[in-house]
């Protein structure tokens, strides 16, 4: 029976059924007497809010470290509703702004305004919490606020030594450089606020204070597809998992906003990317020395064609134009250089179309370009030694340009059904920038505003979402046992951004992913200029999934392996033959080798471990999800190159890595 299950669904169930998602939790306890949270449930359920028989409780993870989250009392059917907040009961940018400490944002759009700071809506509320919060029981917002934990962090406020435990240099630094952003928010709304003692008691605004409320923030907030970034009562309690709970904005009948193909807007945010595809390290785009002197030599030297038109000049001066045969044999060289010049140019035509209309930031067509240069080259020096007339060549030429545009159609189709993306862009075009980086509060305050825009809208102007209440909601495939955790969808996130986000990481995460690179800049000696001229990064870079052997990743060796002569549709028949896949493999297993000293076996053994922390915890998954995504991808290799042989290939490992083999041809 064919399947009919797409592979990242059939995965997805395999994980939930291995970590009990959905099944009553034996050991959660149920959290009594904290006064303050059934207060704040009491506040919220008088004005309208609705729970859907959820109850606090603690859960423990492998090693027993106790943490909150959110019970089923009773069985919890699909489709159902969990959690319903009325619109009134959020807290938006919006209501912050319009508050009674107005002209402190008024009086600082550099810091405050959308059109200078990004994160305004954040530094906003930051703002408002903080004198919300001097404000005790005074305060509208004083259950949401006295409800806020302190004892949570997220990966930035790690120690020194824990983030070497991430044994991951580019996560570590992008944890520091967001530490650094913080402590200038900090330090810059620590001055702004010193001008309004009317406002602020100064122990309002201390370190720890700013920290407190700006963590919550970072990880407790909504907002990326809503129209403001908004607390939203209660929903901050249920912890994160990869089912398909999501949250949407719900629209009563009455309500004449509702659109009228309703479905409930669903407003979850999704983030594949994780937002670093595209950032720009340095040491990318620094060259080997020998691809340096190699580019340098190249921008250095007279293009061919002039060389030619020199030969031509230095013969016909030393012509004897008495003699009727050098008269003759200077004709047959003329036509020799004049050819000789129009090939070259017709090699130059195919380089610019080359930059004009192929993405040269996949990771494959700069090879494509490389090998395609290279093989018009061999094709004039072959009319050169005279072994190929010029038609003969100029057709050939010709034919690589048809050949191109074959390239160019099926690159398109291959960036469509493999990669999901519905535009071809030449991303060569978007140069990567450093970004300028603002380090001091008087740079910060300094920001110029443009002039022909306000630094804020009037109230009228400001969007707002439209439906009546925001639901958290089981889609048909999420069922709950009576007893089991509740849990919601912050989206597709793997552990990297979950650390930076919310300072934990998930076992079994499936959208987690591995970078795997390689140095590719020395196979293409025909492109390397072209390399140098967009910026284009030394390496190619590949995401190691648990959903799928990697594409790119094979069709990258196939590009490397190919010969012109094999012709474009051998490169998208989606066939891969054993040494192609033997150098994937070898890539993985430098990788493996490199990163992981210990077995799988021994690294999960120690979750079990009641003397690591939550740091130490959460890093050591971060370490073990890596290594079984490897480990998985590795056999899943394995496995399609005995596929290809006709072989058998024994005792799996991992149950998922044959899913990903089905779909390849023998």
């Amino acid at each position: 029976m064919q399947q009919t299950t797409s592979i990242s669904k059939r995965i997805a169930t395999l994980f939930h059924n291995i970590k009990g998602i959905y099944k009553k939790d034996s050991s959660a306890i149920q959290v009594e007497g904290q006064k303050e949270f059934q207060e704040y449930v009491d506040y919220l359920l008088e004005r309208g809010m609705r729970i859907n028989n959820l109850r606090m409780a603690q859960f423990k993870t492998r090693n027993n470290l106790p943490y909150l989250g959110l019970q089923t009392i009773e069985k919890i059917e699909s489709d159902s509703i969990l959690v319903s907040v009325p619109r009134e009961l959020m807290l938006t940018t919006k209501i912050a702004y319009f508050s009674e400490i107005q002209e402190i944002f008024d009086a600082y759009p550099q810091f405050f305004s959308q059109h200078c700071a990004g994160g305004w809506q954040d530094r906003i509320l930051l703002t408002y919490i903080l004198y919300q919060s001097q404000l005790g029981k005074q305060s509208q917002w004083y259950h949401l606020i006295s409800n806020l934990p302190r004892d949570i962090d997220y990966l930035i406020f790690w120690s020194d030594e824990e983030l070497k435990l991430l044994n991951d240099e580019k996560l570590v630094l992008k944890a520091k450089k967001e530490l650094q952003d913080f402590l200038l928010i900090q330090k810059t709304l620590t001055h702004i606020l010193d001008q309004f003692p009317q406002h602020f008691k100064k122990e309002t605004y201390s370190y720890e204070n700013i920290k407190w409320i700006f963590i919550h923030l970072v990880s407790r907030c909504f907002g990326s597809t809503l129209e403001q970034v908004a607390f939203v009562p209660f929903c901050e309690m249920f912890n994160h998992e990869n089912t398909d709970v999501r949250y949407k904005g719900l629209y009563l009948e009455n309500n004449i906003n509702k659109p009228k193909d309703d479905k409930e807007s669903d407003t979850n945010e999704s983030d594949e990317s994780d937002g670093d595809s595209d950032s720009y390290e340095q040491e990318d785009y620094q060259y080997p020395i020998e691809i340096q002197e190699q580019i340098k030599n190249y921008k250095q030297k007279t293009p061919t064609y002039k060389l030619i038109e020199q030969e031509l000049n230095l013969y016909q001066n030393q012509v004897d134009f008495q003699d009727p045969e050098a008269i003759q044999k200077l004709r047959v060289y003329q036509e020799k250089c004049n050819n000789r010049i129009d090939l070259q140019i017709q090699y130059l035509k195919n380089k610019r179309w080359f930059q004009e209309n192929l993405n040269l930031r996949d990771n494959f067509t700069i090879i494509f370009v490389s090998k395609t240069l290279e093989y018009i080259q061999e094709q004039i020096k072959l009319y050169e030694n005279d072994t190929l007339s010029y038609d003969q060549v100029s057709e050939i030429i010709q034919n690589v340009t048809q050949n191109s545009e074959l390239y160019l159609e099926n690159a398109k189709q291959y960036a469509l059904q493999k990669l999901k993306v519905k535009n071809y862009q030449l991303k060569q075009f978007e140069i990567p920038e450093q970004s300028q980086a603002i380090e001091t509060v008087e740079e910060m305050l300094e920001v110029s505003i443009p002039e022909n825009v306000k630094p804020f809208e009037a109230k009228a102007d400001w969007k707002e979402d439209q439906f009546d209440n925001f639901v958290i909601k089981c889609s048909s495939k999420d069922e709950f046992e009576k007893g089991a955790q509740a849990y919601f969808s912050y989206g597709t996130i793997s552990n990297r951004s979950l650390l930076l986000r919310y300072g934990f990481t998930l076992e079994y995460n499936i959208y987690d992913y591995v970078e795997v690179k390689s140095q590719y800049i020395y196979h293409i000696p025909f492109a390397s200029d072209i390399a140098e001229y967009f910026q284009l990064s030394k390496y190619m870079k590949f995401k190691i999934r648990y959903t799928r052997i990697n594409d790119d990743l094979l069709m990258y060796f196939k590009m490397l392996n190919w010969q012109y002569d094999q012709g474009i549709s051998y490169l998208f028949d989606d066939i891969y033959d054993s040494a192609i896949i033997n150098q994937a493999y070898n890539l993985i297993k430098t990788y493996h080798s490199e990163h992981f000293k210990e077995t799988l076996k021994i690294q999960t053994e120690k979750l079990t471990d009641p003397n690591i922390n939550y740091h130490d915890y959460f890093a050591l998954i971060y370490q073990i999800e890596k290594q079984r995504i490897i480990e998985a991808q590795l056999e899943a290799l394995q496995m399609l190159k005995c596929k290809i042989e006709k072989k058998e290939y024994g005792d799996q490992q991992f149950e998922w890595s044959s899913y990903l083999v089905e779909r390849f041809k023998n």
